[in-house]
């Protein structure tokens, strides 16, 4: 019997002994297989010179605009390992300019990367899980004051799709802006569900129409914004800016086309510099008193059509999320009692939709009842 046991732990031991390095062997296979691809389209061949023609037009338009061309040079017929190295160097150039992006996007994963030292496995696994986001780097000259980046931000939407968005990055000593956001909103939505904290104006209803104005310092945030920094934003309606201390980033969506003959950067550079100089007339000391706030702030008066219109939505989403959330429950339980991991990722995905679904619609659907009992909701 002791004997029988013996022989069948040995037998396991060397399952094991072998098992774990084939499939340390195979995936590795596997990972070549994924790499080597885009090591020849990215680094090996270039028949058009694409990247060529694309970092000279990158020249061009920094010269027309007495910029530096900061973009790391295209490289090709790199063998696969030089290849390697150059992506590991490449990622590490852009990483600074990545984390003062992030640190104004309050973004955890892009605001404090760690330059490391290279290593093997740092140039291999970081070719194939590592994604560079930030590229096409046009800047002021290290002696021009104040400091402008330009650059182009790619953010991956699932399988082989991505989206690219032109970001600018402003900083001015002379500068000192309260911490906010101005976001575009489309108006249908935010007639149906309005953000509570964003700061509107009676006084200029166009860009409160089009436009989330959120921070905490609202006396500052008002003092900024005056009507002409009002109207130069409004010019651009699908950007998104971010005022932090001395620092202002912008970033849009950029049309696919743009993408590679980039002519919307000599317009945005223009956009900010017209920006800059009323900034610089711009009074932020000059803050307006608490009576002058609450005349230019509009209270929150819809009619019952609106009202009907947000409790229908409203409580059809508060269905959605109570039938997700019981559904998740469900899941949950038969885990329990059939020990079936299927079950519980389904349940905690259903939670993780239903449940947060279901408070935020509870949460408007009393705001909303609250503004009937306060007599807000009139009949015109």
């Amino acid at each position: 019997m002791f004997l029988s046991s013996h022989g069948q732990i040995l037998s396991d031991l060397n399952f094991w002994i072998l098992f774990i390095p084939a499939i340390f062997i195979l995936s590795h296979i596997t990972l070549l297989l994924i790499i080597i691809p885009q090591w020849l389209i990215n680094g090996y061949f270039d028949p058009k010179e694409r990247k060529e023609k694309r970092y000279r037009e990158l020249e061009s338009i920094a010269n027309d605009l007495d910029l530096d061309n900061r973009t790391v040079a295209p490289q090709k017929n790199l063998n696969f390992f030089s290849w390697l190295v150059y992506q590991k160097k490449v990622r590490d150039y852009y990483t600074p300019y990545a984390n003062d992006i992030g640190k104004l996007e309050n973004d955890i994963w892009n605001s404090d990367k760690k330059i490391k030292p290279d290593s093997i496995l740092r140039c291999f696994y970081g070719a194939i899980f590592s994604r560079q986001t930030l590229i096409n780097i046009l800047c002021t000259k290290d002696s021009v004051k104040p400091y402008i980046m330009i650059g182009t931000q790619r953010i991956p939407k699932g399988k082989n799709n991505s989206t690219y968005y032109r970001v600018i990055h402003f900083k001015s000593d002379t500068l000192n802006f309260p911490k906010c956001s101005v976001d575009p909103i489309h108006e249908w939505i935010d007639s149906i569900s309005p953000n509570p904290d964003d700061i509107n104006f009676i006084s200029d209803e166009e860009f409160s129409k089009k436009f989330d104005l959120a921070g905490e310092d609202q006396a500052k945030i008002r003092a900024l914004f005056n009507k002409n920094i009002r109207k130069q934003i409004i010019k651009n309606p699908n950007w998104t800016w971010k005022f932090d201390n001395n620092s202002i980033l912008i970033k849009y969506r950029i049309i696919n086309h743009n993408i590679k003959d980039m002519n919307d950067i000599k317009h945005s550079f223009k956009e900010l510099s017209l920006l800059h100089n009323k900034l610089n007339k711009t009074n932020t000391n000059a803050l307006p008193s608490k009576d002058e706030i609450e005349s230019d702030t509009p209270k929150e008066i819809i009619d019952k059509k609106l009202y009907n219109k947000r409790m229908t939505t409203f409580g059809f989403l508060i269905g959605c999320g109570t039938l997700l959330t019981l559904f998740a429950l469900f899941l949950l339980f038969v885990f329990f009692v059939r020990i079936d991991f299927r079950f519980l990722i389904q349940g905690i995905f259903c939670m993780f939709i239903g449940f947060p679904l279901l408070l935020y619609a509870k949460s408007e659907w009393k705001r909303n009842k609250k503004l009937k009992t306060d007599g807000k909701v009139t009949k015109n």
